[in-house]
């Protein structure tokens, strides 16, 4: 079956409700701009490869737009509901009251579900546009385009909630629900080899391998954080690669702060704090994440005791 058959398939089994919520890529009707399109088939006259004038500044508007739709919904549907997950007990009761003591548990991991495929076919279906695109204008602004989308930290692989959906998925298999969260995604870790990693098969052809190992201290991940960029960090390996106190936390860092591993700057203003991420790893590796939290712990006390001191002797004027 062609994807755009398989494309068309999925958006009319998807749940009605889900759909009204979230913005889909509109591929038919990208796929018959490029159809349409009088330059299609010539080659470029031009070293530059200039985009097409007939479809192509409309057709990357029009992908771009979508794509940050896409991006802000999935974002932000996973992140009400990794919130509910994460919630105290006290909230959940109040939850459940709210739903007349309804049972919701099923369909928060139903909608975490839903949000992997959703995220997955939609960055099938880009791959599969911009690659069209390439062919029918016999160019490489289609991956030139994709390169912007990863600057513009829009790629929807690399988004630190779809790390976090998927240690979601991985921490209810641990539940009575478990067996079920595994219909539509298949996510797998592996902490006993020499690189921690996350495995998840979104579909038959794509597949995502998240590493676990901060890049600073070459250590499992502990309390990990996702800079901007994608990069997973401990959250006192990043403060301390941004030169800012773990008490502030890493959203505090300064605006040329780069990232350890790409150098980018700018990353640490949009981070997550993954905390199924870190559910995760204390589950698994339960006797490392004990030791982890009390050296942190130790840290942490240090440091704020000499904020404060600090702080102190400054209101009383020996600073």
């Amino acid at each position: 079956m062609k994807f755009g058959e398989a494309y068309s398939e999925y958006l009319d089994a998807e749940d009605d409700r889900f759909l009204q919520k979230c913005r889909h890529l509109e591929y038919k009707e990208l796929k018959n701009v490029l159809k349409k399109c009088s330059h299609a088939g010539e080659a470029p006259d031009h070293v530059d490869n200039e985009i097409c004038p007939v479809c192509g500044q409309n057709f990357f508007s029009e992908l771009s737009s979508e794509i940050s739709d896409i991006a802000d919904c999935f974002s932000s549907r996973a992140r009400h509901i990794l919130h509910l997950h994460l919630a105290s007990a006290f909230h959940k009761y109040l939850r459940r009251v709210s739903h007349c003591f309804g049972d919701d548990y099923l369909a928060m991991i139903q909608e975490g579900q839903n949000l992997i495929n959703y995220v997955a076919m939609n960055s099938i279906a880009v791959h599969k546009i911009l690659k069209k695109y390439d062919k029918v204008h016999c160019s490489e602004n289609g991956q030139n385009f994709r390169r912007i989308l990863q600057a513009k930290h829009l790629e929807l692989l690399q988004s630190p909630w779809l790390i976090e959906l998927s240690a979601f998925q991985l921490n209810t298999k641990d539940t009575k629900h478990g067996a079920f969260s595994e219909e539509i995604c298949k996510c797998s870790c592996d902490f006993s080899g020499s690189e921690p990693i996350i495995m998840c098969t979104l579909s038959e052809i794509v597949k995502v391998e998240f590493s676990l190992t901060c890049s600073v201290c070459l250590d499992i991940v502990f309390e990990p954080v996702a800079l901007g960029c994608g990069h997973l960090f401990c959250n006192s390996c990043a403060c301390n690669a941004a030169s800012v106190p773990l008490i502030e936390g890493v959203k505090n860092a300064k605006s040329q702060a780069r990232c350890p591993l790409c150098r980018q700057s700018g990353v640490y203003a949009d981070s997550v704090h993954l905390a199924e991420m870190n559910l995760l790893v204390k589950k698994r590796c339960k006797k490392y994440w004990k030791e982890r939290f009390y050296v942190d712990r130790a840290e942490r006390m240090k440091e704020a005791k000499d904020y404060w001191d600090v702080q102190r002797n400054f209101v009383l004027g020996f600073i």
